[in-house]
């Protein structure tokens, strides 16, 4: 089966072409002996299938991190008949730095020259037809967002061609690189690959070098030991800077050939909202009034309105009287409970899935796609980094974190992103401690919109300021520098309603596939639980730590166990306890703040034992558990003393 690579520079839409390319078979998993997620789909293209792998953004494959290796290992091994390379149109000198590798490797590429519309707004222009007559390969201009572009750029896939535009290496580099392929053999390396490795064995940092010998055999040859340490001689700069100045030198020459840059056209208004969003002052304005947004359409409109006509109107008086009428018939009261009792599939799953989180989540997910989709976040990232080095991370880490919101599972893979191992464990265990996911976060909005401003400040206030505590005790015993932060910034846009809608119907799609079966056996699992008297028993053994230190009723056992099987699950039955009278506004605080702060759920647990390592997790297990219930009992006791009712 033939095999196609999607590579480019971070943040030019590999994976949102991907998703536009592919048609059927998507995985997606870590690379072996990496933890860098690689997705792959199927393609049909004249009727033969073709495989799609979704590579890791690289800037140069020279270099030794987990994503640039995991290229290598991409190309080395599985040996692609086609790259296309994806490359950002606003700044497509940066992307030819690494077209002018692809091309000294000679390997066949296609360039998918991609947000050429915001290109436009900014009054930069690429000459297609000039890029193709300067490297000898095809150059397609598409909107992978909008799907623009993706058909001519499938008809172009079987016309790859292997990048002409000569970048000039130094002689006496190009004669080693000669020499090494002349001592690889066809056992050693495919033939295609000779150039490739032979180039990385001696223009690579020290790891990468040794990768490439290790590739080819080579890695005890004496004379190929010596080669390399000749060449290095020879120049006064290490050799991969020595590509690196061929290479600028090379993008430059085609950049100017082939791109023009004339007047902005992109609204002044807009311009001056982004150049705003960066500012500190007006910034944080702006990131308030989002935050407000959130709060009003997601917990006053969709929770105070949509939610309680469904569980009041739909399910309580149209579905509800209907539903016992026929269980009614049922002549087990066995399976009368489990339909519609307590802890009844009806009351436990349909109505808590349908009635209360799915509306909430969906509007969540509509007003959350419009902000991403306008190009806000990245400016996030910037108005934020001074604020994250603080606790040991940089503005990169924003994207996980807003991530978080949306899901603290794929949030804890996409920290994957971040430069070293201290940054991805700190980033993992806030995650863990104070971003609750869009479920978890939309249903706490709902309920503290229905109790009083004050509580809801009081919640996020104390989760906030404990989250940024953890941060810098954290960065303070892991002292060391943050890595760089360097962020593309792109136009502040007016969101495309379709791909709003889009992003919208597929989130709440994935939500309803992964929710609906857990919901159920949790259902059926409490169900369970109750008539054998585990519960009870549950409720017992906790109630020194619920009842005494937190002051929460007993029951508020059964909320963490749903919210360690699924998040939002446990904050439904708060909601609950809360609607029956069990638990008053004053306690709902507490319980939310525990709530957020208590261990994530089941799956983000394996996913941490994953990227961690057991032992690390169960560290950051204990440590968000024991924050958890502190946090929770000192907060319990100081409204308490100054008899603060919400």
């Amino acid at each position: 089966m033939k095999k196609i690579l999607l590579i480019g520079l971070p943040n030019v839409g590999k994976s949102t072409l991907f998703n536009r390319l592919i048609t059927n078979r998507v995985s997606s998993g870590s690379y072996p002996g990496s933890s860098v997620e690689v997705r792959r789909g199927m393609l049909k293209i004249d009727g033969e299938e073709v495989e799609i792998i979704d590579a890791p953004g690289v800037c140069n494959l020279l270099f030794n991190e987990d994503n640039e290796r995991v290229a290598k290992c991409i190309l080395a091994d599985e040996l692609p008949e086609l790259v296309v390379q994806v490359c950002d149109a606003k700044n497509l000198n940066r992307s030819l730095l690494l077209t002018a590798l692809l091309a000294d490797l000679q390997i066949p590429v296609v360039c998918a020259v991609n947000m050429v519309d915001e290109a436009a707004q900014k009054g930069i222009s690429v000459n297609r037809h000039k890029l193709e007559e300067l490297l000898g390969i095809p150059a397609i201009e598409i909107i992978a967002s909008e799907g623009v572009g993706v058909p001519a750029l499938i008809a172009a896939l079987g016309k790859g061609a292997i990048p002409r535009f000569p970048t000039k290496l130094p002689a006496t580099l190009s004669t080693a690189v000669s020499k090494l392929e002349k001592t690889i053999t066809a056992e050693s390396a495919p033939e295609q690959m000779t150039r490739t490795l032979a180039i990385l064995a001696l223009t690579g940092d020290h790891p990468t070098s040794g990768w490439a010998r290790t590739k080819l055999g080579l890695q005890q040859d004496d004379s190929v030991t010596e080669l390399i340490a000749g060449t290095t001689r020879t120049f006064h700069r290490p050799l991969g800077l020595v590509v690196a100045r061929a290479h600028d030198l090379w993008a430059e020459a085609v950049y100017g050939q082939s791109v023009t840059v004339g007047a902005i056209s992109s609204t002044p208004f807009l311009n001056r909202l982004g150049d705003l969003a960066l500012t500190p002052i007006t910034g944080s304005l702006i990131l308030a009034a989002l935050i407000a947004l959130l709060y009003f359409v997601v917990g006053k409109f969709a929770a105070g309105i949509v939610v309680d006509f469904l569980l009041n109107d739909f399910f309580g008086d149209m579905i509800g009287p209907h539903l016992k009428n026929l269980v009614a018939l049922i002549p087990y009261d066995f399976a009368r409970q489990l339909i519609i009792g307590e802890y009844g599939l009806y009351t436990m799953a349909v109505v808590p899935v349908f009635g209360l989180l799915l509306p909430i989540l969906t509007m969540f997910f509509f007003t959350f796609g419009f902000i991403e989709d306008s190009g806000y976040i990245p400016r996030l990232s910037i108005l934020l980094d001074r604020i994250f080095r603080k606790v040991g991370l940089n503005g990169k880490a924003v994207l996980p974190m807003v991530l978080g919101f949306s899901c603290v599972t794929m949030a804890t893979i996409s920290t994957r992103v971040l430069d070293s191992k201290r940054e991805r464990f700190i980033a993992i265990f806030l995650l863990s401690l104070g971003i609750p996911c869009s479920a978890k976060l939309s249903v706490i909005l709902a309920i503290l919109t229905q109790i009083s401003f004050n509580g809801f400040l009081v919640v996020f206030g104390v989760v906030f300021s404990l989250t940024i505590v953890t941060g810098i005790v954290l960065n303070k015993i892991m002292p060391v520098e943050s890595s760089n932060f360097i962020m593309e910034v792109p136009p502040i846009r007016i969101p495309s309603l379709k791909n709003v809608m889009t992003k919208t119907s597929n989130r709440s799609l994935l939500f309803l596939q992964e929710a609906v079966p857990l919901f159920i056996l949790s259902a059926l699992g409490l169900f369970v639980a109750d008539k054998i008297g585990l519960l009870s028993v549950i409720e017992t053994l906790s109630a020194p730590i619920i009842k005494g230190f937190l002051g929460l009723p007993p029951q508020f056992a059964e909320s963490l166990i749903m919210g360690f099987i699924r998040g939002e699950a446990g904050v439904a039955i708060l909601k609950k306890m809360v609607d029956s009278g069990v638990m008053n506004h004053t306690q709902l605080v507490v319980a939310m703040v525990v709530t957020i702060l208590f261990i994530p759920c089941v799956t983000n647990f394996m996913l941490i034992i994953k990227e961690q390592g057991a032992q690390k997790a169960l560290a950051i297990i204990v440590a968000v558990t024991t924050c958890a219930v502190l946090t929770g009992g000192i907060l319990n006791n100081v409204l308490s003393w100054v008899a603060i009712t919400f």
